[in-house]
């Protein structure tokens, strides 16, 4: 069971380990990081090493912490992390928000402020580079062709980079093995974690499309 880069390596264990692994489920995942999904990565990254911080030492991390590029991080990241629905139908009133610039700067800004800038850096890098056709050139299809295992496929409709419609490719490409089961919600890629109190219609499907998987 993989969530976001969780799922990049559950998809990464079925394609490597084909006659290893009898089920995945995947939550606001994928098989590889799409181009879309760069950009955005692209555009964290940048953020982050705009920072002074970063100019104060050529040793390839940073010399103090960004806290400036930290919340240039967790702004960016508010518009990516939910759904564009999310703030035009203030969903965000659900969670104890009143207004979306509190939500910003309540939740995402101070979600950010406190992790170590040379971690994020690794992550944006580790989540970039993952792709299963690695074992395949680069042929994704063929890649996805290797897996023998049931794949229950959770992207959420409104995940603004762990795309539905990178999702139903995938789909296509498994085949007969995938139970393709989108998560309708407003929350974007926060819907595939859904341990917040608003977003417990989320948490429920995903524990009965769970315990399907691990019945069949």
């Amino acid at each position: 069971y993989g969530y976001s880069m969780g799922g990049l390596q559950a998809y990464e264990w079925a394609v490597a380990y084909p006659d290893a692994v009898e089920r995945i489920a995947v939550s606001c995942g994928a098989s590889r990081c799409g181009e879309l999904n760069g950009v955005f990565l692209g555009s964290l990254e940048m953020a982050l090493k705009a920072d002074a911080a970063w100019e104060s030492t050529h040793a390839g991390y940073f010399g103090h912490t960004p806290q400036r590029g930290l919340t240039a991080f967790g702004s960016i990241y508010a518009g990516w992390g939910v759904g564009s629905t999310w703030y035009i139908n203030k969903a965000y009133e659900k969670a104890g928000y009143t207004s979306a610039s509190d939500f910003v700067l309540r939740s995402y800004i101070p979600g950010f402020a406190s992790c170590d800038a040379d971690d994020l850096l690794s992550q944006i890098r580790t989540w970039r580079a993952a792709d299963v056709a690695h074992v395949t050139g680069g042929d994704l299809a063929l890649a996805l062709r290797r897996v023998k295992a049931k794949v229950l496929l959770m992207p959420c409709d409104t995940d603004r980079y762990f795309t539905l419609t990178e999702a139903q490719a995938e789909a296509a490409a498994l085949g007969e093995r995938v139970t393709l089961a989108p998560i309708v919600s407003p929350a974007g890629h926060r819907a595939g974690d859904p341990h917040r109190p608003e977003l417990e219609q989320e948490a429920a499907f995903l524990r009965e499309r769970v315990r399907e998987l691990l019945a069949s």
